[in-house]
This record gives structure tokens, C-alpha cells and sequence, in this order.
């Protein structure tokens, strides 16, 4: 077995890479005639679209072979537009939509995206409506609430009832389900918008970051679509100025014109400093199109809430952009890599992965190759119902390659996929994503416990769908500080609340005192199921060894290997190595052979009430002697992070706060007595 130092993933850290780093890479602005607020609904198409059981002049029905053709420019090109009706069927809801936008535009309205229903079973989608854009009434402004800024503009709505409803049928086809025609207000023909307007309304205002077509580089400027970015990188610098522990980054092509950017704050480091043993790199906020190329790396803290060490907005996705964000993120850890990194599966951000975390366990995330079969295999998805449950079984609960191997080729024998591309892939990269192969590694997983929040979600329940850059960085900013909120107020739960015990057992007392309320639920419930287990001896001596199997089912064994004179103790199910917690097989063996209190190498710091208890650095004080001649910015920068602390430590009540207050004064205060001391010498020194 191995030594317990390296099964804390906290020891992993890499503390020799730290360097001074430049607080802004400087980048010259340049004005631009793109920052013009313009709001119009484009309107998506597909030339696909078939309508089903409408008869055209010469009496034949368009289900019967023939299909109506929409171009971009919403025009019909055989002839207009018919009226919707129920029953109508189309190849996909964008198609239902292009053709409720030419009827639309024919009429003389706009249409606008309401609701949509998605299916429990796949989590797809099996509803979309399309509205007027006149639907809804104005919502009810305070004219006393002078904290928010309000356009005197007239609104739009007007409670129009105007709607068209698409279902998805069996048939994997979408049809007409409701459809009000009325209008309560005038329809009238809507003027078509120039050319120049056209190409800027194609794109989506995150896609005016860069270069649409290739320009000399300027020398004083940021190139075609400055004016958007400039904004942004305003809004940057007032951030820097207000608080110089904050970073950030900017990328430019060829062009000169911004691709990526990259922004993070001291909180970011110091959250990474006490749980940025498991990073991930989250990009899911692309299924949202409304919302731009967000990407964060994340983490979990003590409490299992969502953490983010760093923001970027990804224009340009290519391996050379993800090497570029992962160095600039991992410059500002100062260098202290993580011990294990997951990425979604795309072989850019892998390769870029490889080279700057070359001693780091990657991963693709599980969740996210799940989410591609669906789209991969959608007719094995909706013919055989019971694939998805069984492919999750195999891929989840397989204990050892010959386990899972059996299990693969069964399952793609039973529904036919032997020769499916899709499948093959995911088997050559099994490595990379199948639990089984990466359970002796630290990725703070628990499996049957609650799922972690992603970033999209986290969107979502934040209600972040702006689609202007610098206001989605205010609302996600505030949306964070409302997080931070979140895990204050868990520790106080978990300092203030004491759990309910389920057994006498001392040991479960003791986990009660030193875990947080949420992991000590995990921790119970493994005790607890430890109950259900049956021990046999297969090895005895000081290194001894354990079969364990469960009351119910003996079919399935795990073997547990304890040495009594240094309390070390391993189980072939490997999670304490995945985890961070002991498993119920290790429990039942330690209550057999009586030992009643946790061995002190198994308690993992990061899952305690105490993680973030280091001191107001991270650093020893042999890294303050030899940080201590480097620049002012580095100096500012590290006090920061420290204050940063003090000011979350200290607000936690008014008492605290008072005496924070105070021992605050006079630290002040012994800073002013040695500037004017003999040994001050000026700044910079």
C-alpha cells in the first residue's frame, strides 16, 4: 500500500514554481464604430422544413415528396408563406420556427422564443413555442427605487396572444400542437434592414470580439470589433484600480484583435489555495446560445458548493488558445499544480491538458460524454428504452477491466452497435473517462450523492442570460458574492448545529465533530450500510486480509488489507483515494478488529470545518524571507490575499467584527510607528 502522505492530495501541491507575475498584459485601445446598441431577433433557419397535409395551388400535399425551401433571408421560394394550422409536421423545431418567422414577416410581425418542455426520461427537448413579440405587459417598475438605472422608453408588450406550439412526435418529427393566429394590435409590413445592418445583426454581440475578416494590424488599437472588447477591458482596469489583487489577461490574433480573455480575483487564489486539489474545466455554459463562450475553472470546497478559481471568455478555441488560458491560470496559482484536472471531451483542451499539466491526472468529464450519446445515439436512445440505464450501469459500476469489458461487448451485442462509430471511440479512449481506471486518484467524487452544480446551472439559477459582455461579468460578480454568502452561512450550520447520531459508536461521534455537516452525511451513511456486511479472514498476520461481501448478495467481494502496527488500511473499491472518506467495507473490518476511532491519516483536511485554518498565508515563513525583496506589485498582491481572509474571518458576527475592527487599528497603527522608524527607507525597497 501506499505511504498515507500520498493519499492526501493537499501534499501535492507545488509550491517551488512561484514567481512574480505582472498584474496586466497591456494592450492599447482603439475606438470603434461597433459599440452602437442594436437589438433585433434574428431569426433562425432551416431549408429543411416540410409542411404535412397543406395542399399547394395545384391540389398536391408537401408530405407527399415535395418540400418548401426557406433561404436565410426568411424568403419562401415556393410562393408564400400558408397559414399555420394544426397538424402541420416538421423535420426540427428550428424548421417550425423558420416558417412561423416567414409566415411572420409576410404578415407584418416579429416572433420571439417562449417556453420550451423538456422530456424526464432523456432530459430533451419535446416542446418549443414561438410567440408575437408584442406578448406579455410591461413588468412594474418602482419609480421610487432610484438604485437602478431606468431607459425612458415605451415597451413593447402589449399582451398579443399571438403563438405557435410544436411537439415532438414518436415519429422523432415535431407537429403543430396550438396556434392562435389573432393579433390585438395593428400588422403592418416590417421594413427589411440594409445590408450592413444584416451582417452585424449575423453575429452575436461575444462573436464582435474578433476579427470577422482579415485586416492589417494596427499599431494603436484593438482592430475591427474594439469597440465591444473595449468596453470590457475598461471595465477591467476600474476593477484593477479598486482592488490591485485583481488580474487580468487578454489574447489577440493575428490581427491584433482580442480572441480570449482571461480575468480572476485574490478570492479565486485564495479559494485554490485550500481546495484547488480538484480543478475543472467548465465550458457548459454553451448550451445556453443566448449566453457567450463562458468558460471557469471550478472546484468544490468543504461543503460540496461550487467554487471558481478564474473566468474567461473563449472566442477562439484551438489548442493554442487553451495552452495560452491554461498558463496564464496557472502562473496566477503560482504555479501549484492540482492534482487532478477534468476537462470536457475535446481533443484541443486535451492536448493543451498534456502539456502544461503534464503530472496531473486528466480526465473527461463523465457527465458530458453521457450528454453526446444522447445526441450521438438518439435512435438507440428513443427505440430502446432501457439502453441509457444499462449503459450507465456498466460504465459506472464496473469494478475491474474484465468486468467492464464483459459487460461493453454484452451490451453492444444486445442492441447491435458492434460496428457503431461513436461507441468504438468512446471505448479506445476508456482510460480517460471510465471510473474504474482513475478510482486510485483524489477527484472529491462521491458516488450517490447529490450531483454538483455547473456552471450553466449556476447560470440558471442566477438568471444570468445577458448577452453584453461587461454586464454578464457585474451579474456573475454578484452572483458570486451571493455564493460566498452561501458558504458562510454553512459554516455557521456547521459550527453552530450539532448532528443527530445514528449509532454509539465513538467513532461517529468523533467524524460529528471534526467533518462539516455535509460530508459527515456521507460519512454516516457508509458507517451505517457497514452494518450490512459479512467479514471473512483470508490473510492473517500483522499485514492481514479481509473478504468482505454484503449480507443479501455474496456474489460480489471486496478485499481489505490492514496493518495493525502502523493502522494503515486499503480497500479494493479505492474510495478514500477517490473520495476522501473511508468506505463501509473499511468500517466493518475496523469494527471487527477494534478499532473504534478514525485513524488520524484518513481524516482529509479539505472535507473538515477547519480546511481554510493555515494561517492568513499559504505560505511558511521561509517563503516570506525569500519573497520579501520582490516587487511592490507582488508585495500589494500577497497582502491582499491575506486581507482577504481577515475580512471573511472577521464579518462572520458583530462581536468578531469588533474585535477584527480593532486588531485592524493596530496593526495600522504599528505600520505608521515603523515608516517612521530609522530602518524605513523608502518605498520600494
Amino acid at each position: 500500500m501506499e505511504s498515507i502522505a500520498t493519499l492526501n492530495p493537499s501534499m501535492e501541491f507545488d509550491n517551488s514554481q512561484e514567481g512574480e507575475l505582472e498584474p496586466l498584459i497591456q494592450i492599447q485601445p482603439q475606438e470603434c464604430d461597433l459599440d452602437q446598441a442594436i437589438t433585433v431577433d434574428p431569426l433562425a433557419h432551416d431549408s429543411g422544413a416540410v409542411l404535412m397535409g397543406v395542399p399547394n395551388e395545384d391540389g398536391q400535399v408537401a408530405g407527399e415528396g415535395q418540400e418548401l425551401a426557406i433561404v436565410a433571408d426568411t424568403e419562401v421560394i415556393a410562393g408564400d408563406s400558408p397559414e399555420p394550422v394544426l397538424g402541420m409536421e416538421f423535420d426540427s423545431p428550428d424548421a417550425a420556427r423558420a416558417f412561423y418567422a416567414a409566415y411572420a414577416e409576410r404578415i407584418g410581425f416579429r416572433i420571439r422564443n417562449s417556453k420550451s418542455f423538456t422530456s424526464r426520461v432523456d432530459d430533451t427537448v419535446i416542446m418549443r413555442r414561438f410567440v408575437c413579440s408584442k406578448q406579455g405587459r410591461p413588468t412594474k417598475k418602482d419609480p421610487f427605487d432610484l438604485t437602478k438605472k431606468r431607459r425612458n422608453r415605451a415597451s413593447s408588450r402589449e399582451g398579443c396572444n399571438a403563438m405557435l406550439q410544436v411537439n415532438r412526435r414518436e415519429n422523432g418529427r415535431w407537429a403543430i400542437s396550438r396556434c392562435v393566429l389573432d393579433h390585438c394590435h395593428p400588422l403592418g409590413v416590417l421594413p427589411k434592414p440594409s445590408p450592413a445592418i444584416q451582417k452585424k445583426l449575423a453575429k452575436k454581440p461575444w462573436e464582435l470580439l474578433v476579427c470577422s475578416t482579415p485586416e492589417p494590424p494596427q499599431q494603436n488599437g484593438l482592430g475591427p470589433g474594439g469597440g465591444v472588447a473595449q468596453s470590457l477591458l475598461e471595465y477591467f482596469k476600474r476593477m484593477q484600480a479598486e482592488n490591485p489583487a485583481f488580474f487580468y489577461a487578454v489574447q489577440v490574433d493575428q490581427n491584433n484583435c482580442v480572441s480570449n480573455v482571461f480575468w480572476a480575483d485574490a478570492r479565486a487564489r485564495m479559494a485554490y489555495s485550500y481546495f484547488g486539489d480538484v480543478v475543472v474545466f467548465d465550458m457548459t455554459c454553451k448550451k445556453n446560445k443566448r449566453i457567450v463562450p463562458f468558460a471557469t475553472f471550478t472546484g468544490v470546497n468543504h461543503h460540496r458548493q461550487l467554487i471558481v478559481f478564474g473566468c474567461a471568455f473563449m472566442t477562439d478555441e484551438s489548442e493554442t488558445s487553451f495552452i495560452w488560458l491554461f498558463e496564464t491560470w496557472l502562473g496566477l496559482m503560482s504555479g501549484r499544480r492540482p492534482v487532478s484536472f477534468i476537462t470536457a471531451y475535446n481533443e484541443s483542451m486535451a492536448a493543451a491538458a498534456a502539456k502544461v499539466f503534464p503530472n496531473v491526472r486528466h480526465r473527461f468529464c463523465k457527465k458530458d460524454i453521457f450528454t453526446k450519446c444522447k445526441e450521438n445515439l438518439l435512435g438507440v436512445y428513443s427505440t430502446h428504452p432501457s439502453f441509457k440505464a444499462e449503459f450507465k450501469k456498466c460504465v459506472n459500476e464496473s469494478e475491474t477491466v474484465e468486468e467492464f469489458d464483459s459487460c461493453w461487448r454484452s451490451l453492444t451485442d444486445r442492441y447491435n452497435l458492434e460496428n457503431n462509430m461513436w461507441l468504438q471511440e468512446l471505448y479506445a479512449i476508456q482510460q480517460k473517462w471510465i471510473p474504474l481506471f482513475f478510482r486510485g486518484t483524489f477527484f472529491g467524487e462521491f458516488f450517490g450523492a447529490p450531483k454538483l452544480e455547473t456552471m450553466h446551472k449556476f447560470f440558471q439559477r442566477h438568471s444570468i442570460t445577458t448577452t453584453t459582455l461587461r454586464d454578464l461579468v457585474t451579474q456573475f460578480d454578484k452572483a458570486m458574492v451571493g455564493q460566498h454568502e452561501k458558504e458562510l452561512q454553512s459554516d455557521y450550520d456547521t459550527n453552530n448545529t450539532r448532528p443527530v447520531l445514528r449509532t454509539p459508536s465513538p467513532m461517529e461521534k468523533q467524524a460529528s465533530e471534526i467533518y462539516t455537516k455535509v460530508i459527515f452525511d456521507l460519512f454516516q451513511e457508509e458507517l451505517s450500510e457497514s452494518s450490512g456486511f459479512l467479514m471473512e479472514k483470508v490473510v492473517d498476520g500483522n499485514d492481514s486480509s479481509y473478504r468482505v461481501t454484503k449480507v443479501e448478495d455474496a456474489s460480489k467481494s471486496y478485499m481489505v488489507s490492514y496493518n495493525a502496527s502502523n493502522k494503515s488500511i486499503n480497500c479494493s473499491c479505492s474510495m478514500f483515494e477517490f473520495s476522501g472518506i473511508l468506505c463501509r467495507h473499511v468500517f466493518r473490518v475496523l469494527m471487527m478488529t477494534s478499532v473504534f476511532m478514525l485513524p488520524e491519516g484518513y481524516i482529509l483536511k479539505r472535507w473538515t470545518k477547519n480546511a481554510k485554518s493555515n494561517g492568513l498565508t499559504s505560505e511558511g515563513h521561509n517563503v516570506f524571507l525569500s519573497n520579501s525583496r520582490k516587487s511592490l506589485t507582488w508585495r500589494c498582491n500577497d497582502l491582499c490575499r491575506d486581507a482577504i481572509k481577515f475580512a471573511e474571518e472577521g464579518a462572520t458576527s458583530a462581536v468578531i467584527y469588533k474585535v477584527a475592527k480593532g486588531a485592524l487599528q493596530k496593526a495600522f497603527a504599528e505600520i505608521f510607528a515603523a515608516k517612521r522608524g530609522p530602518f524605513f527607507t523608502g518605498p520600494g525597497v
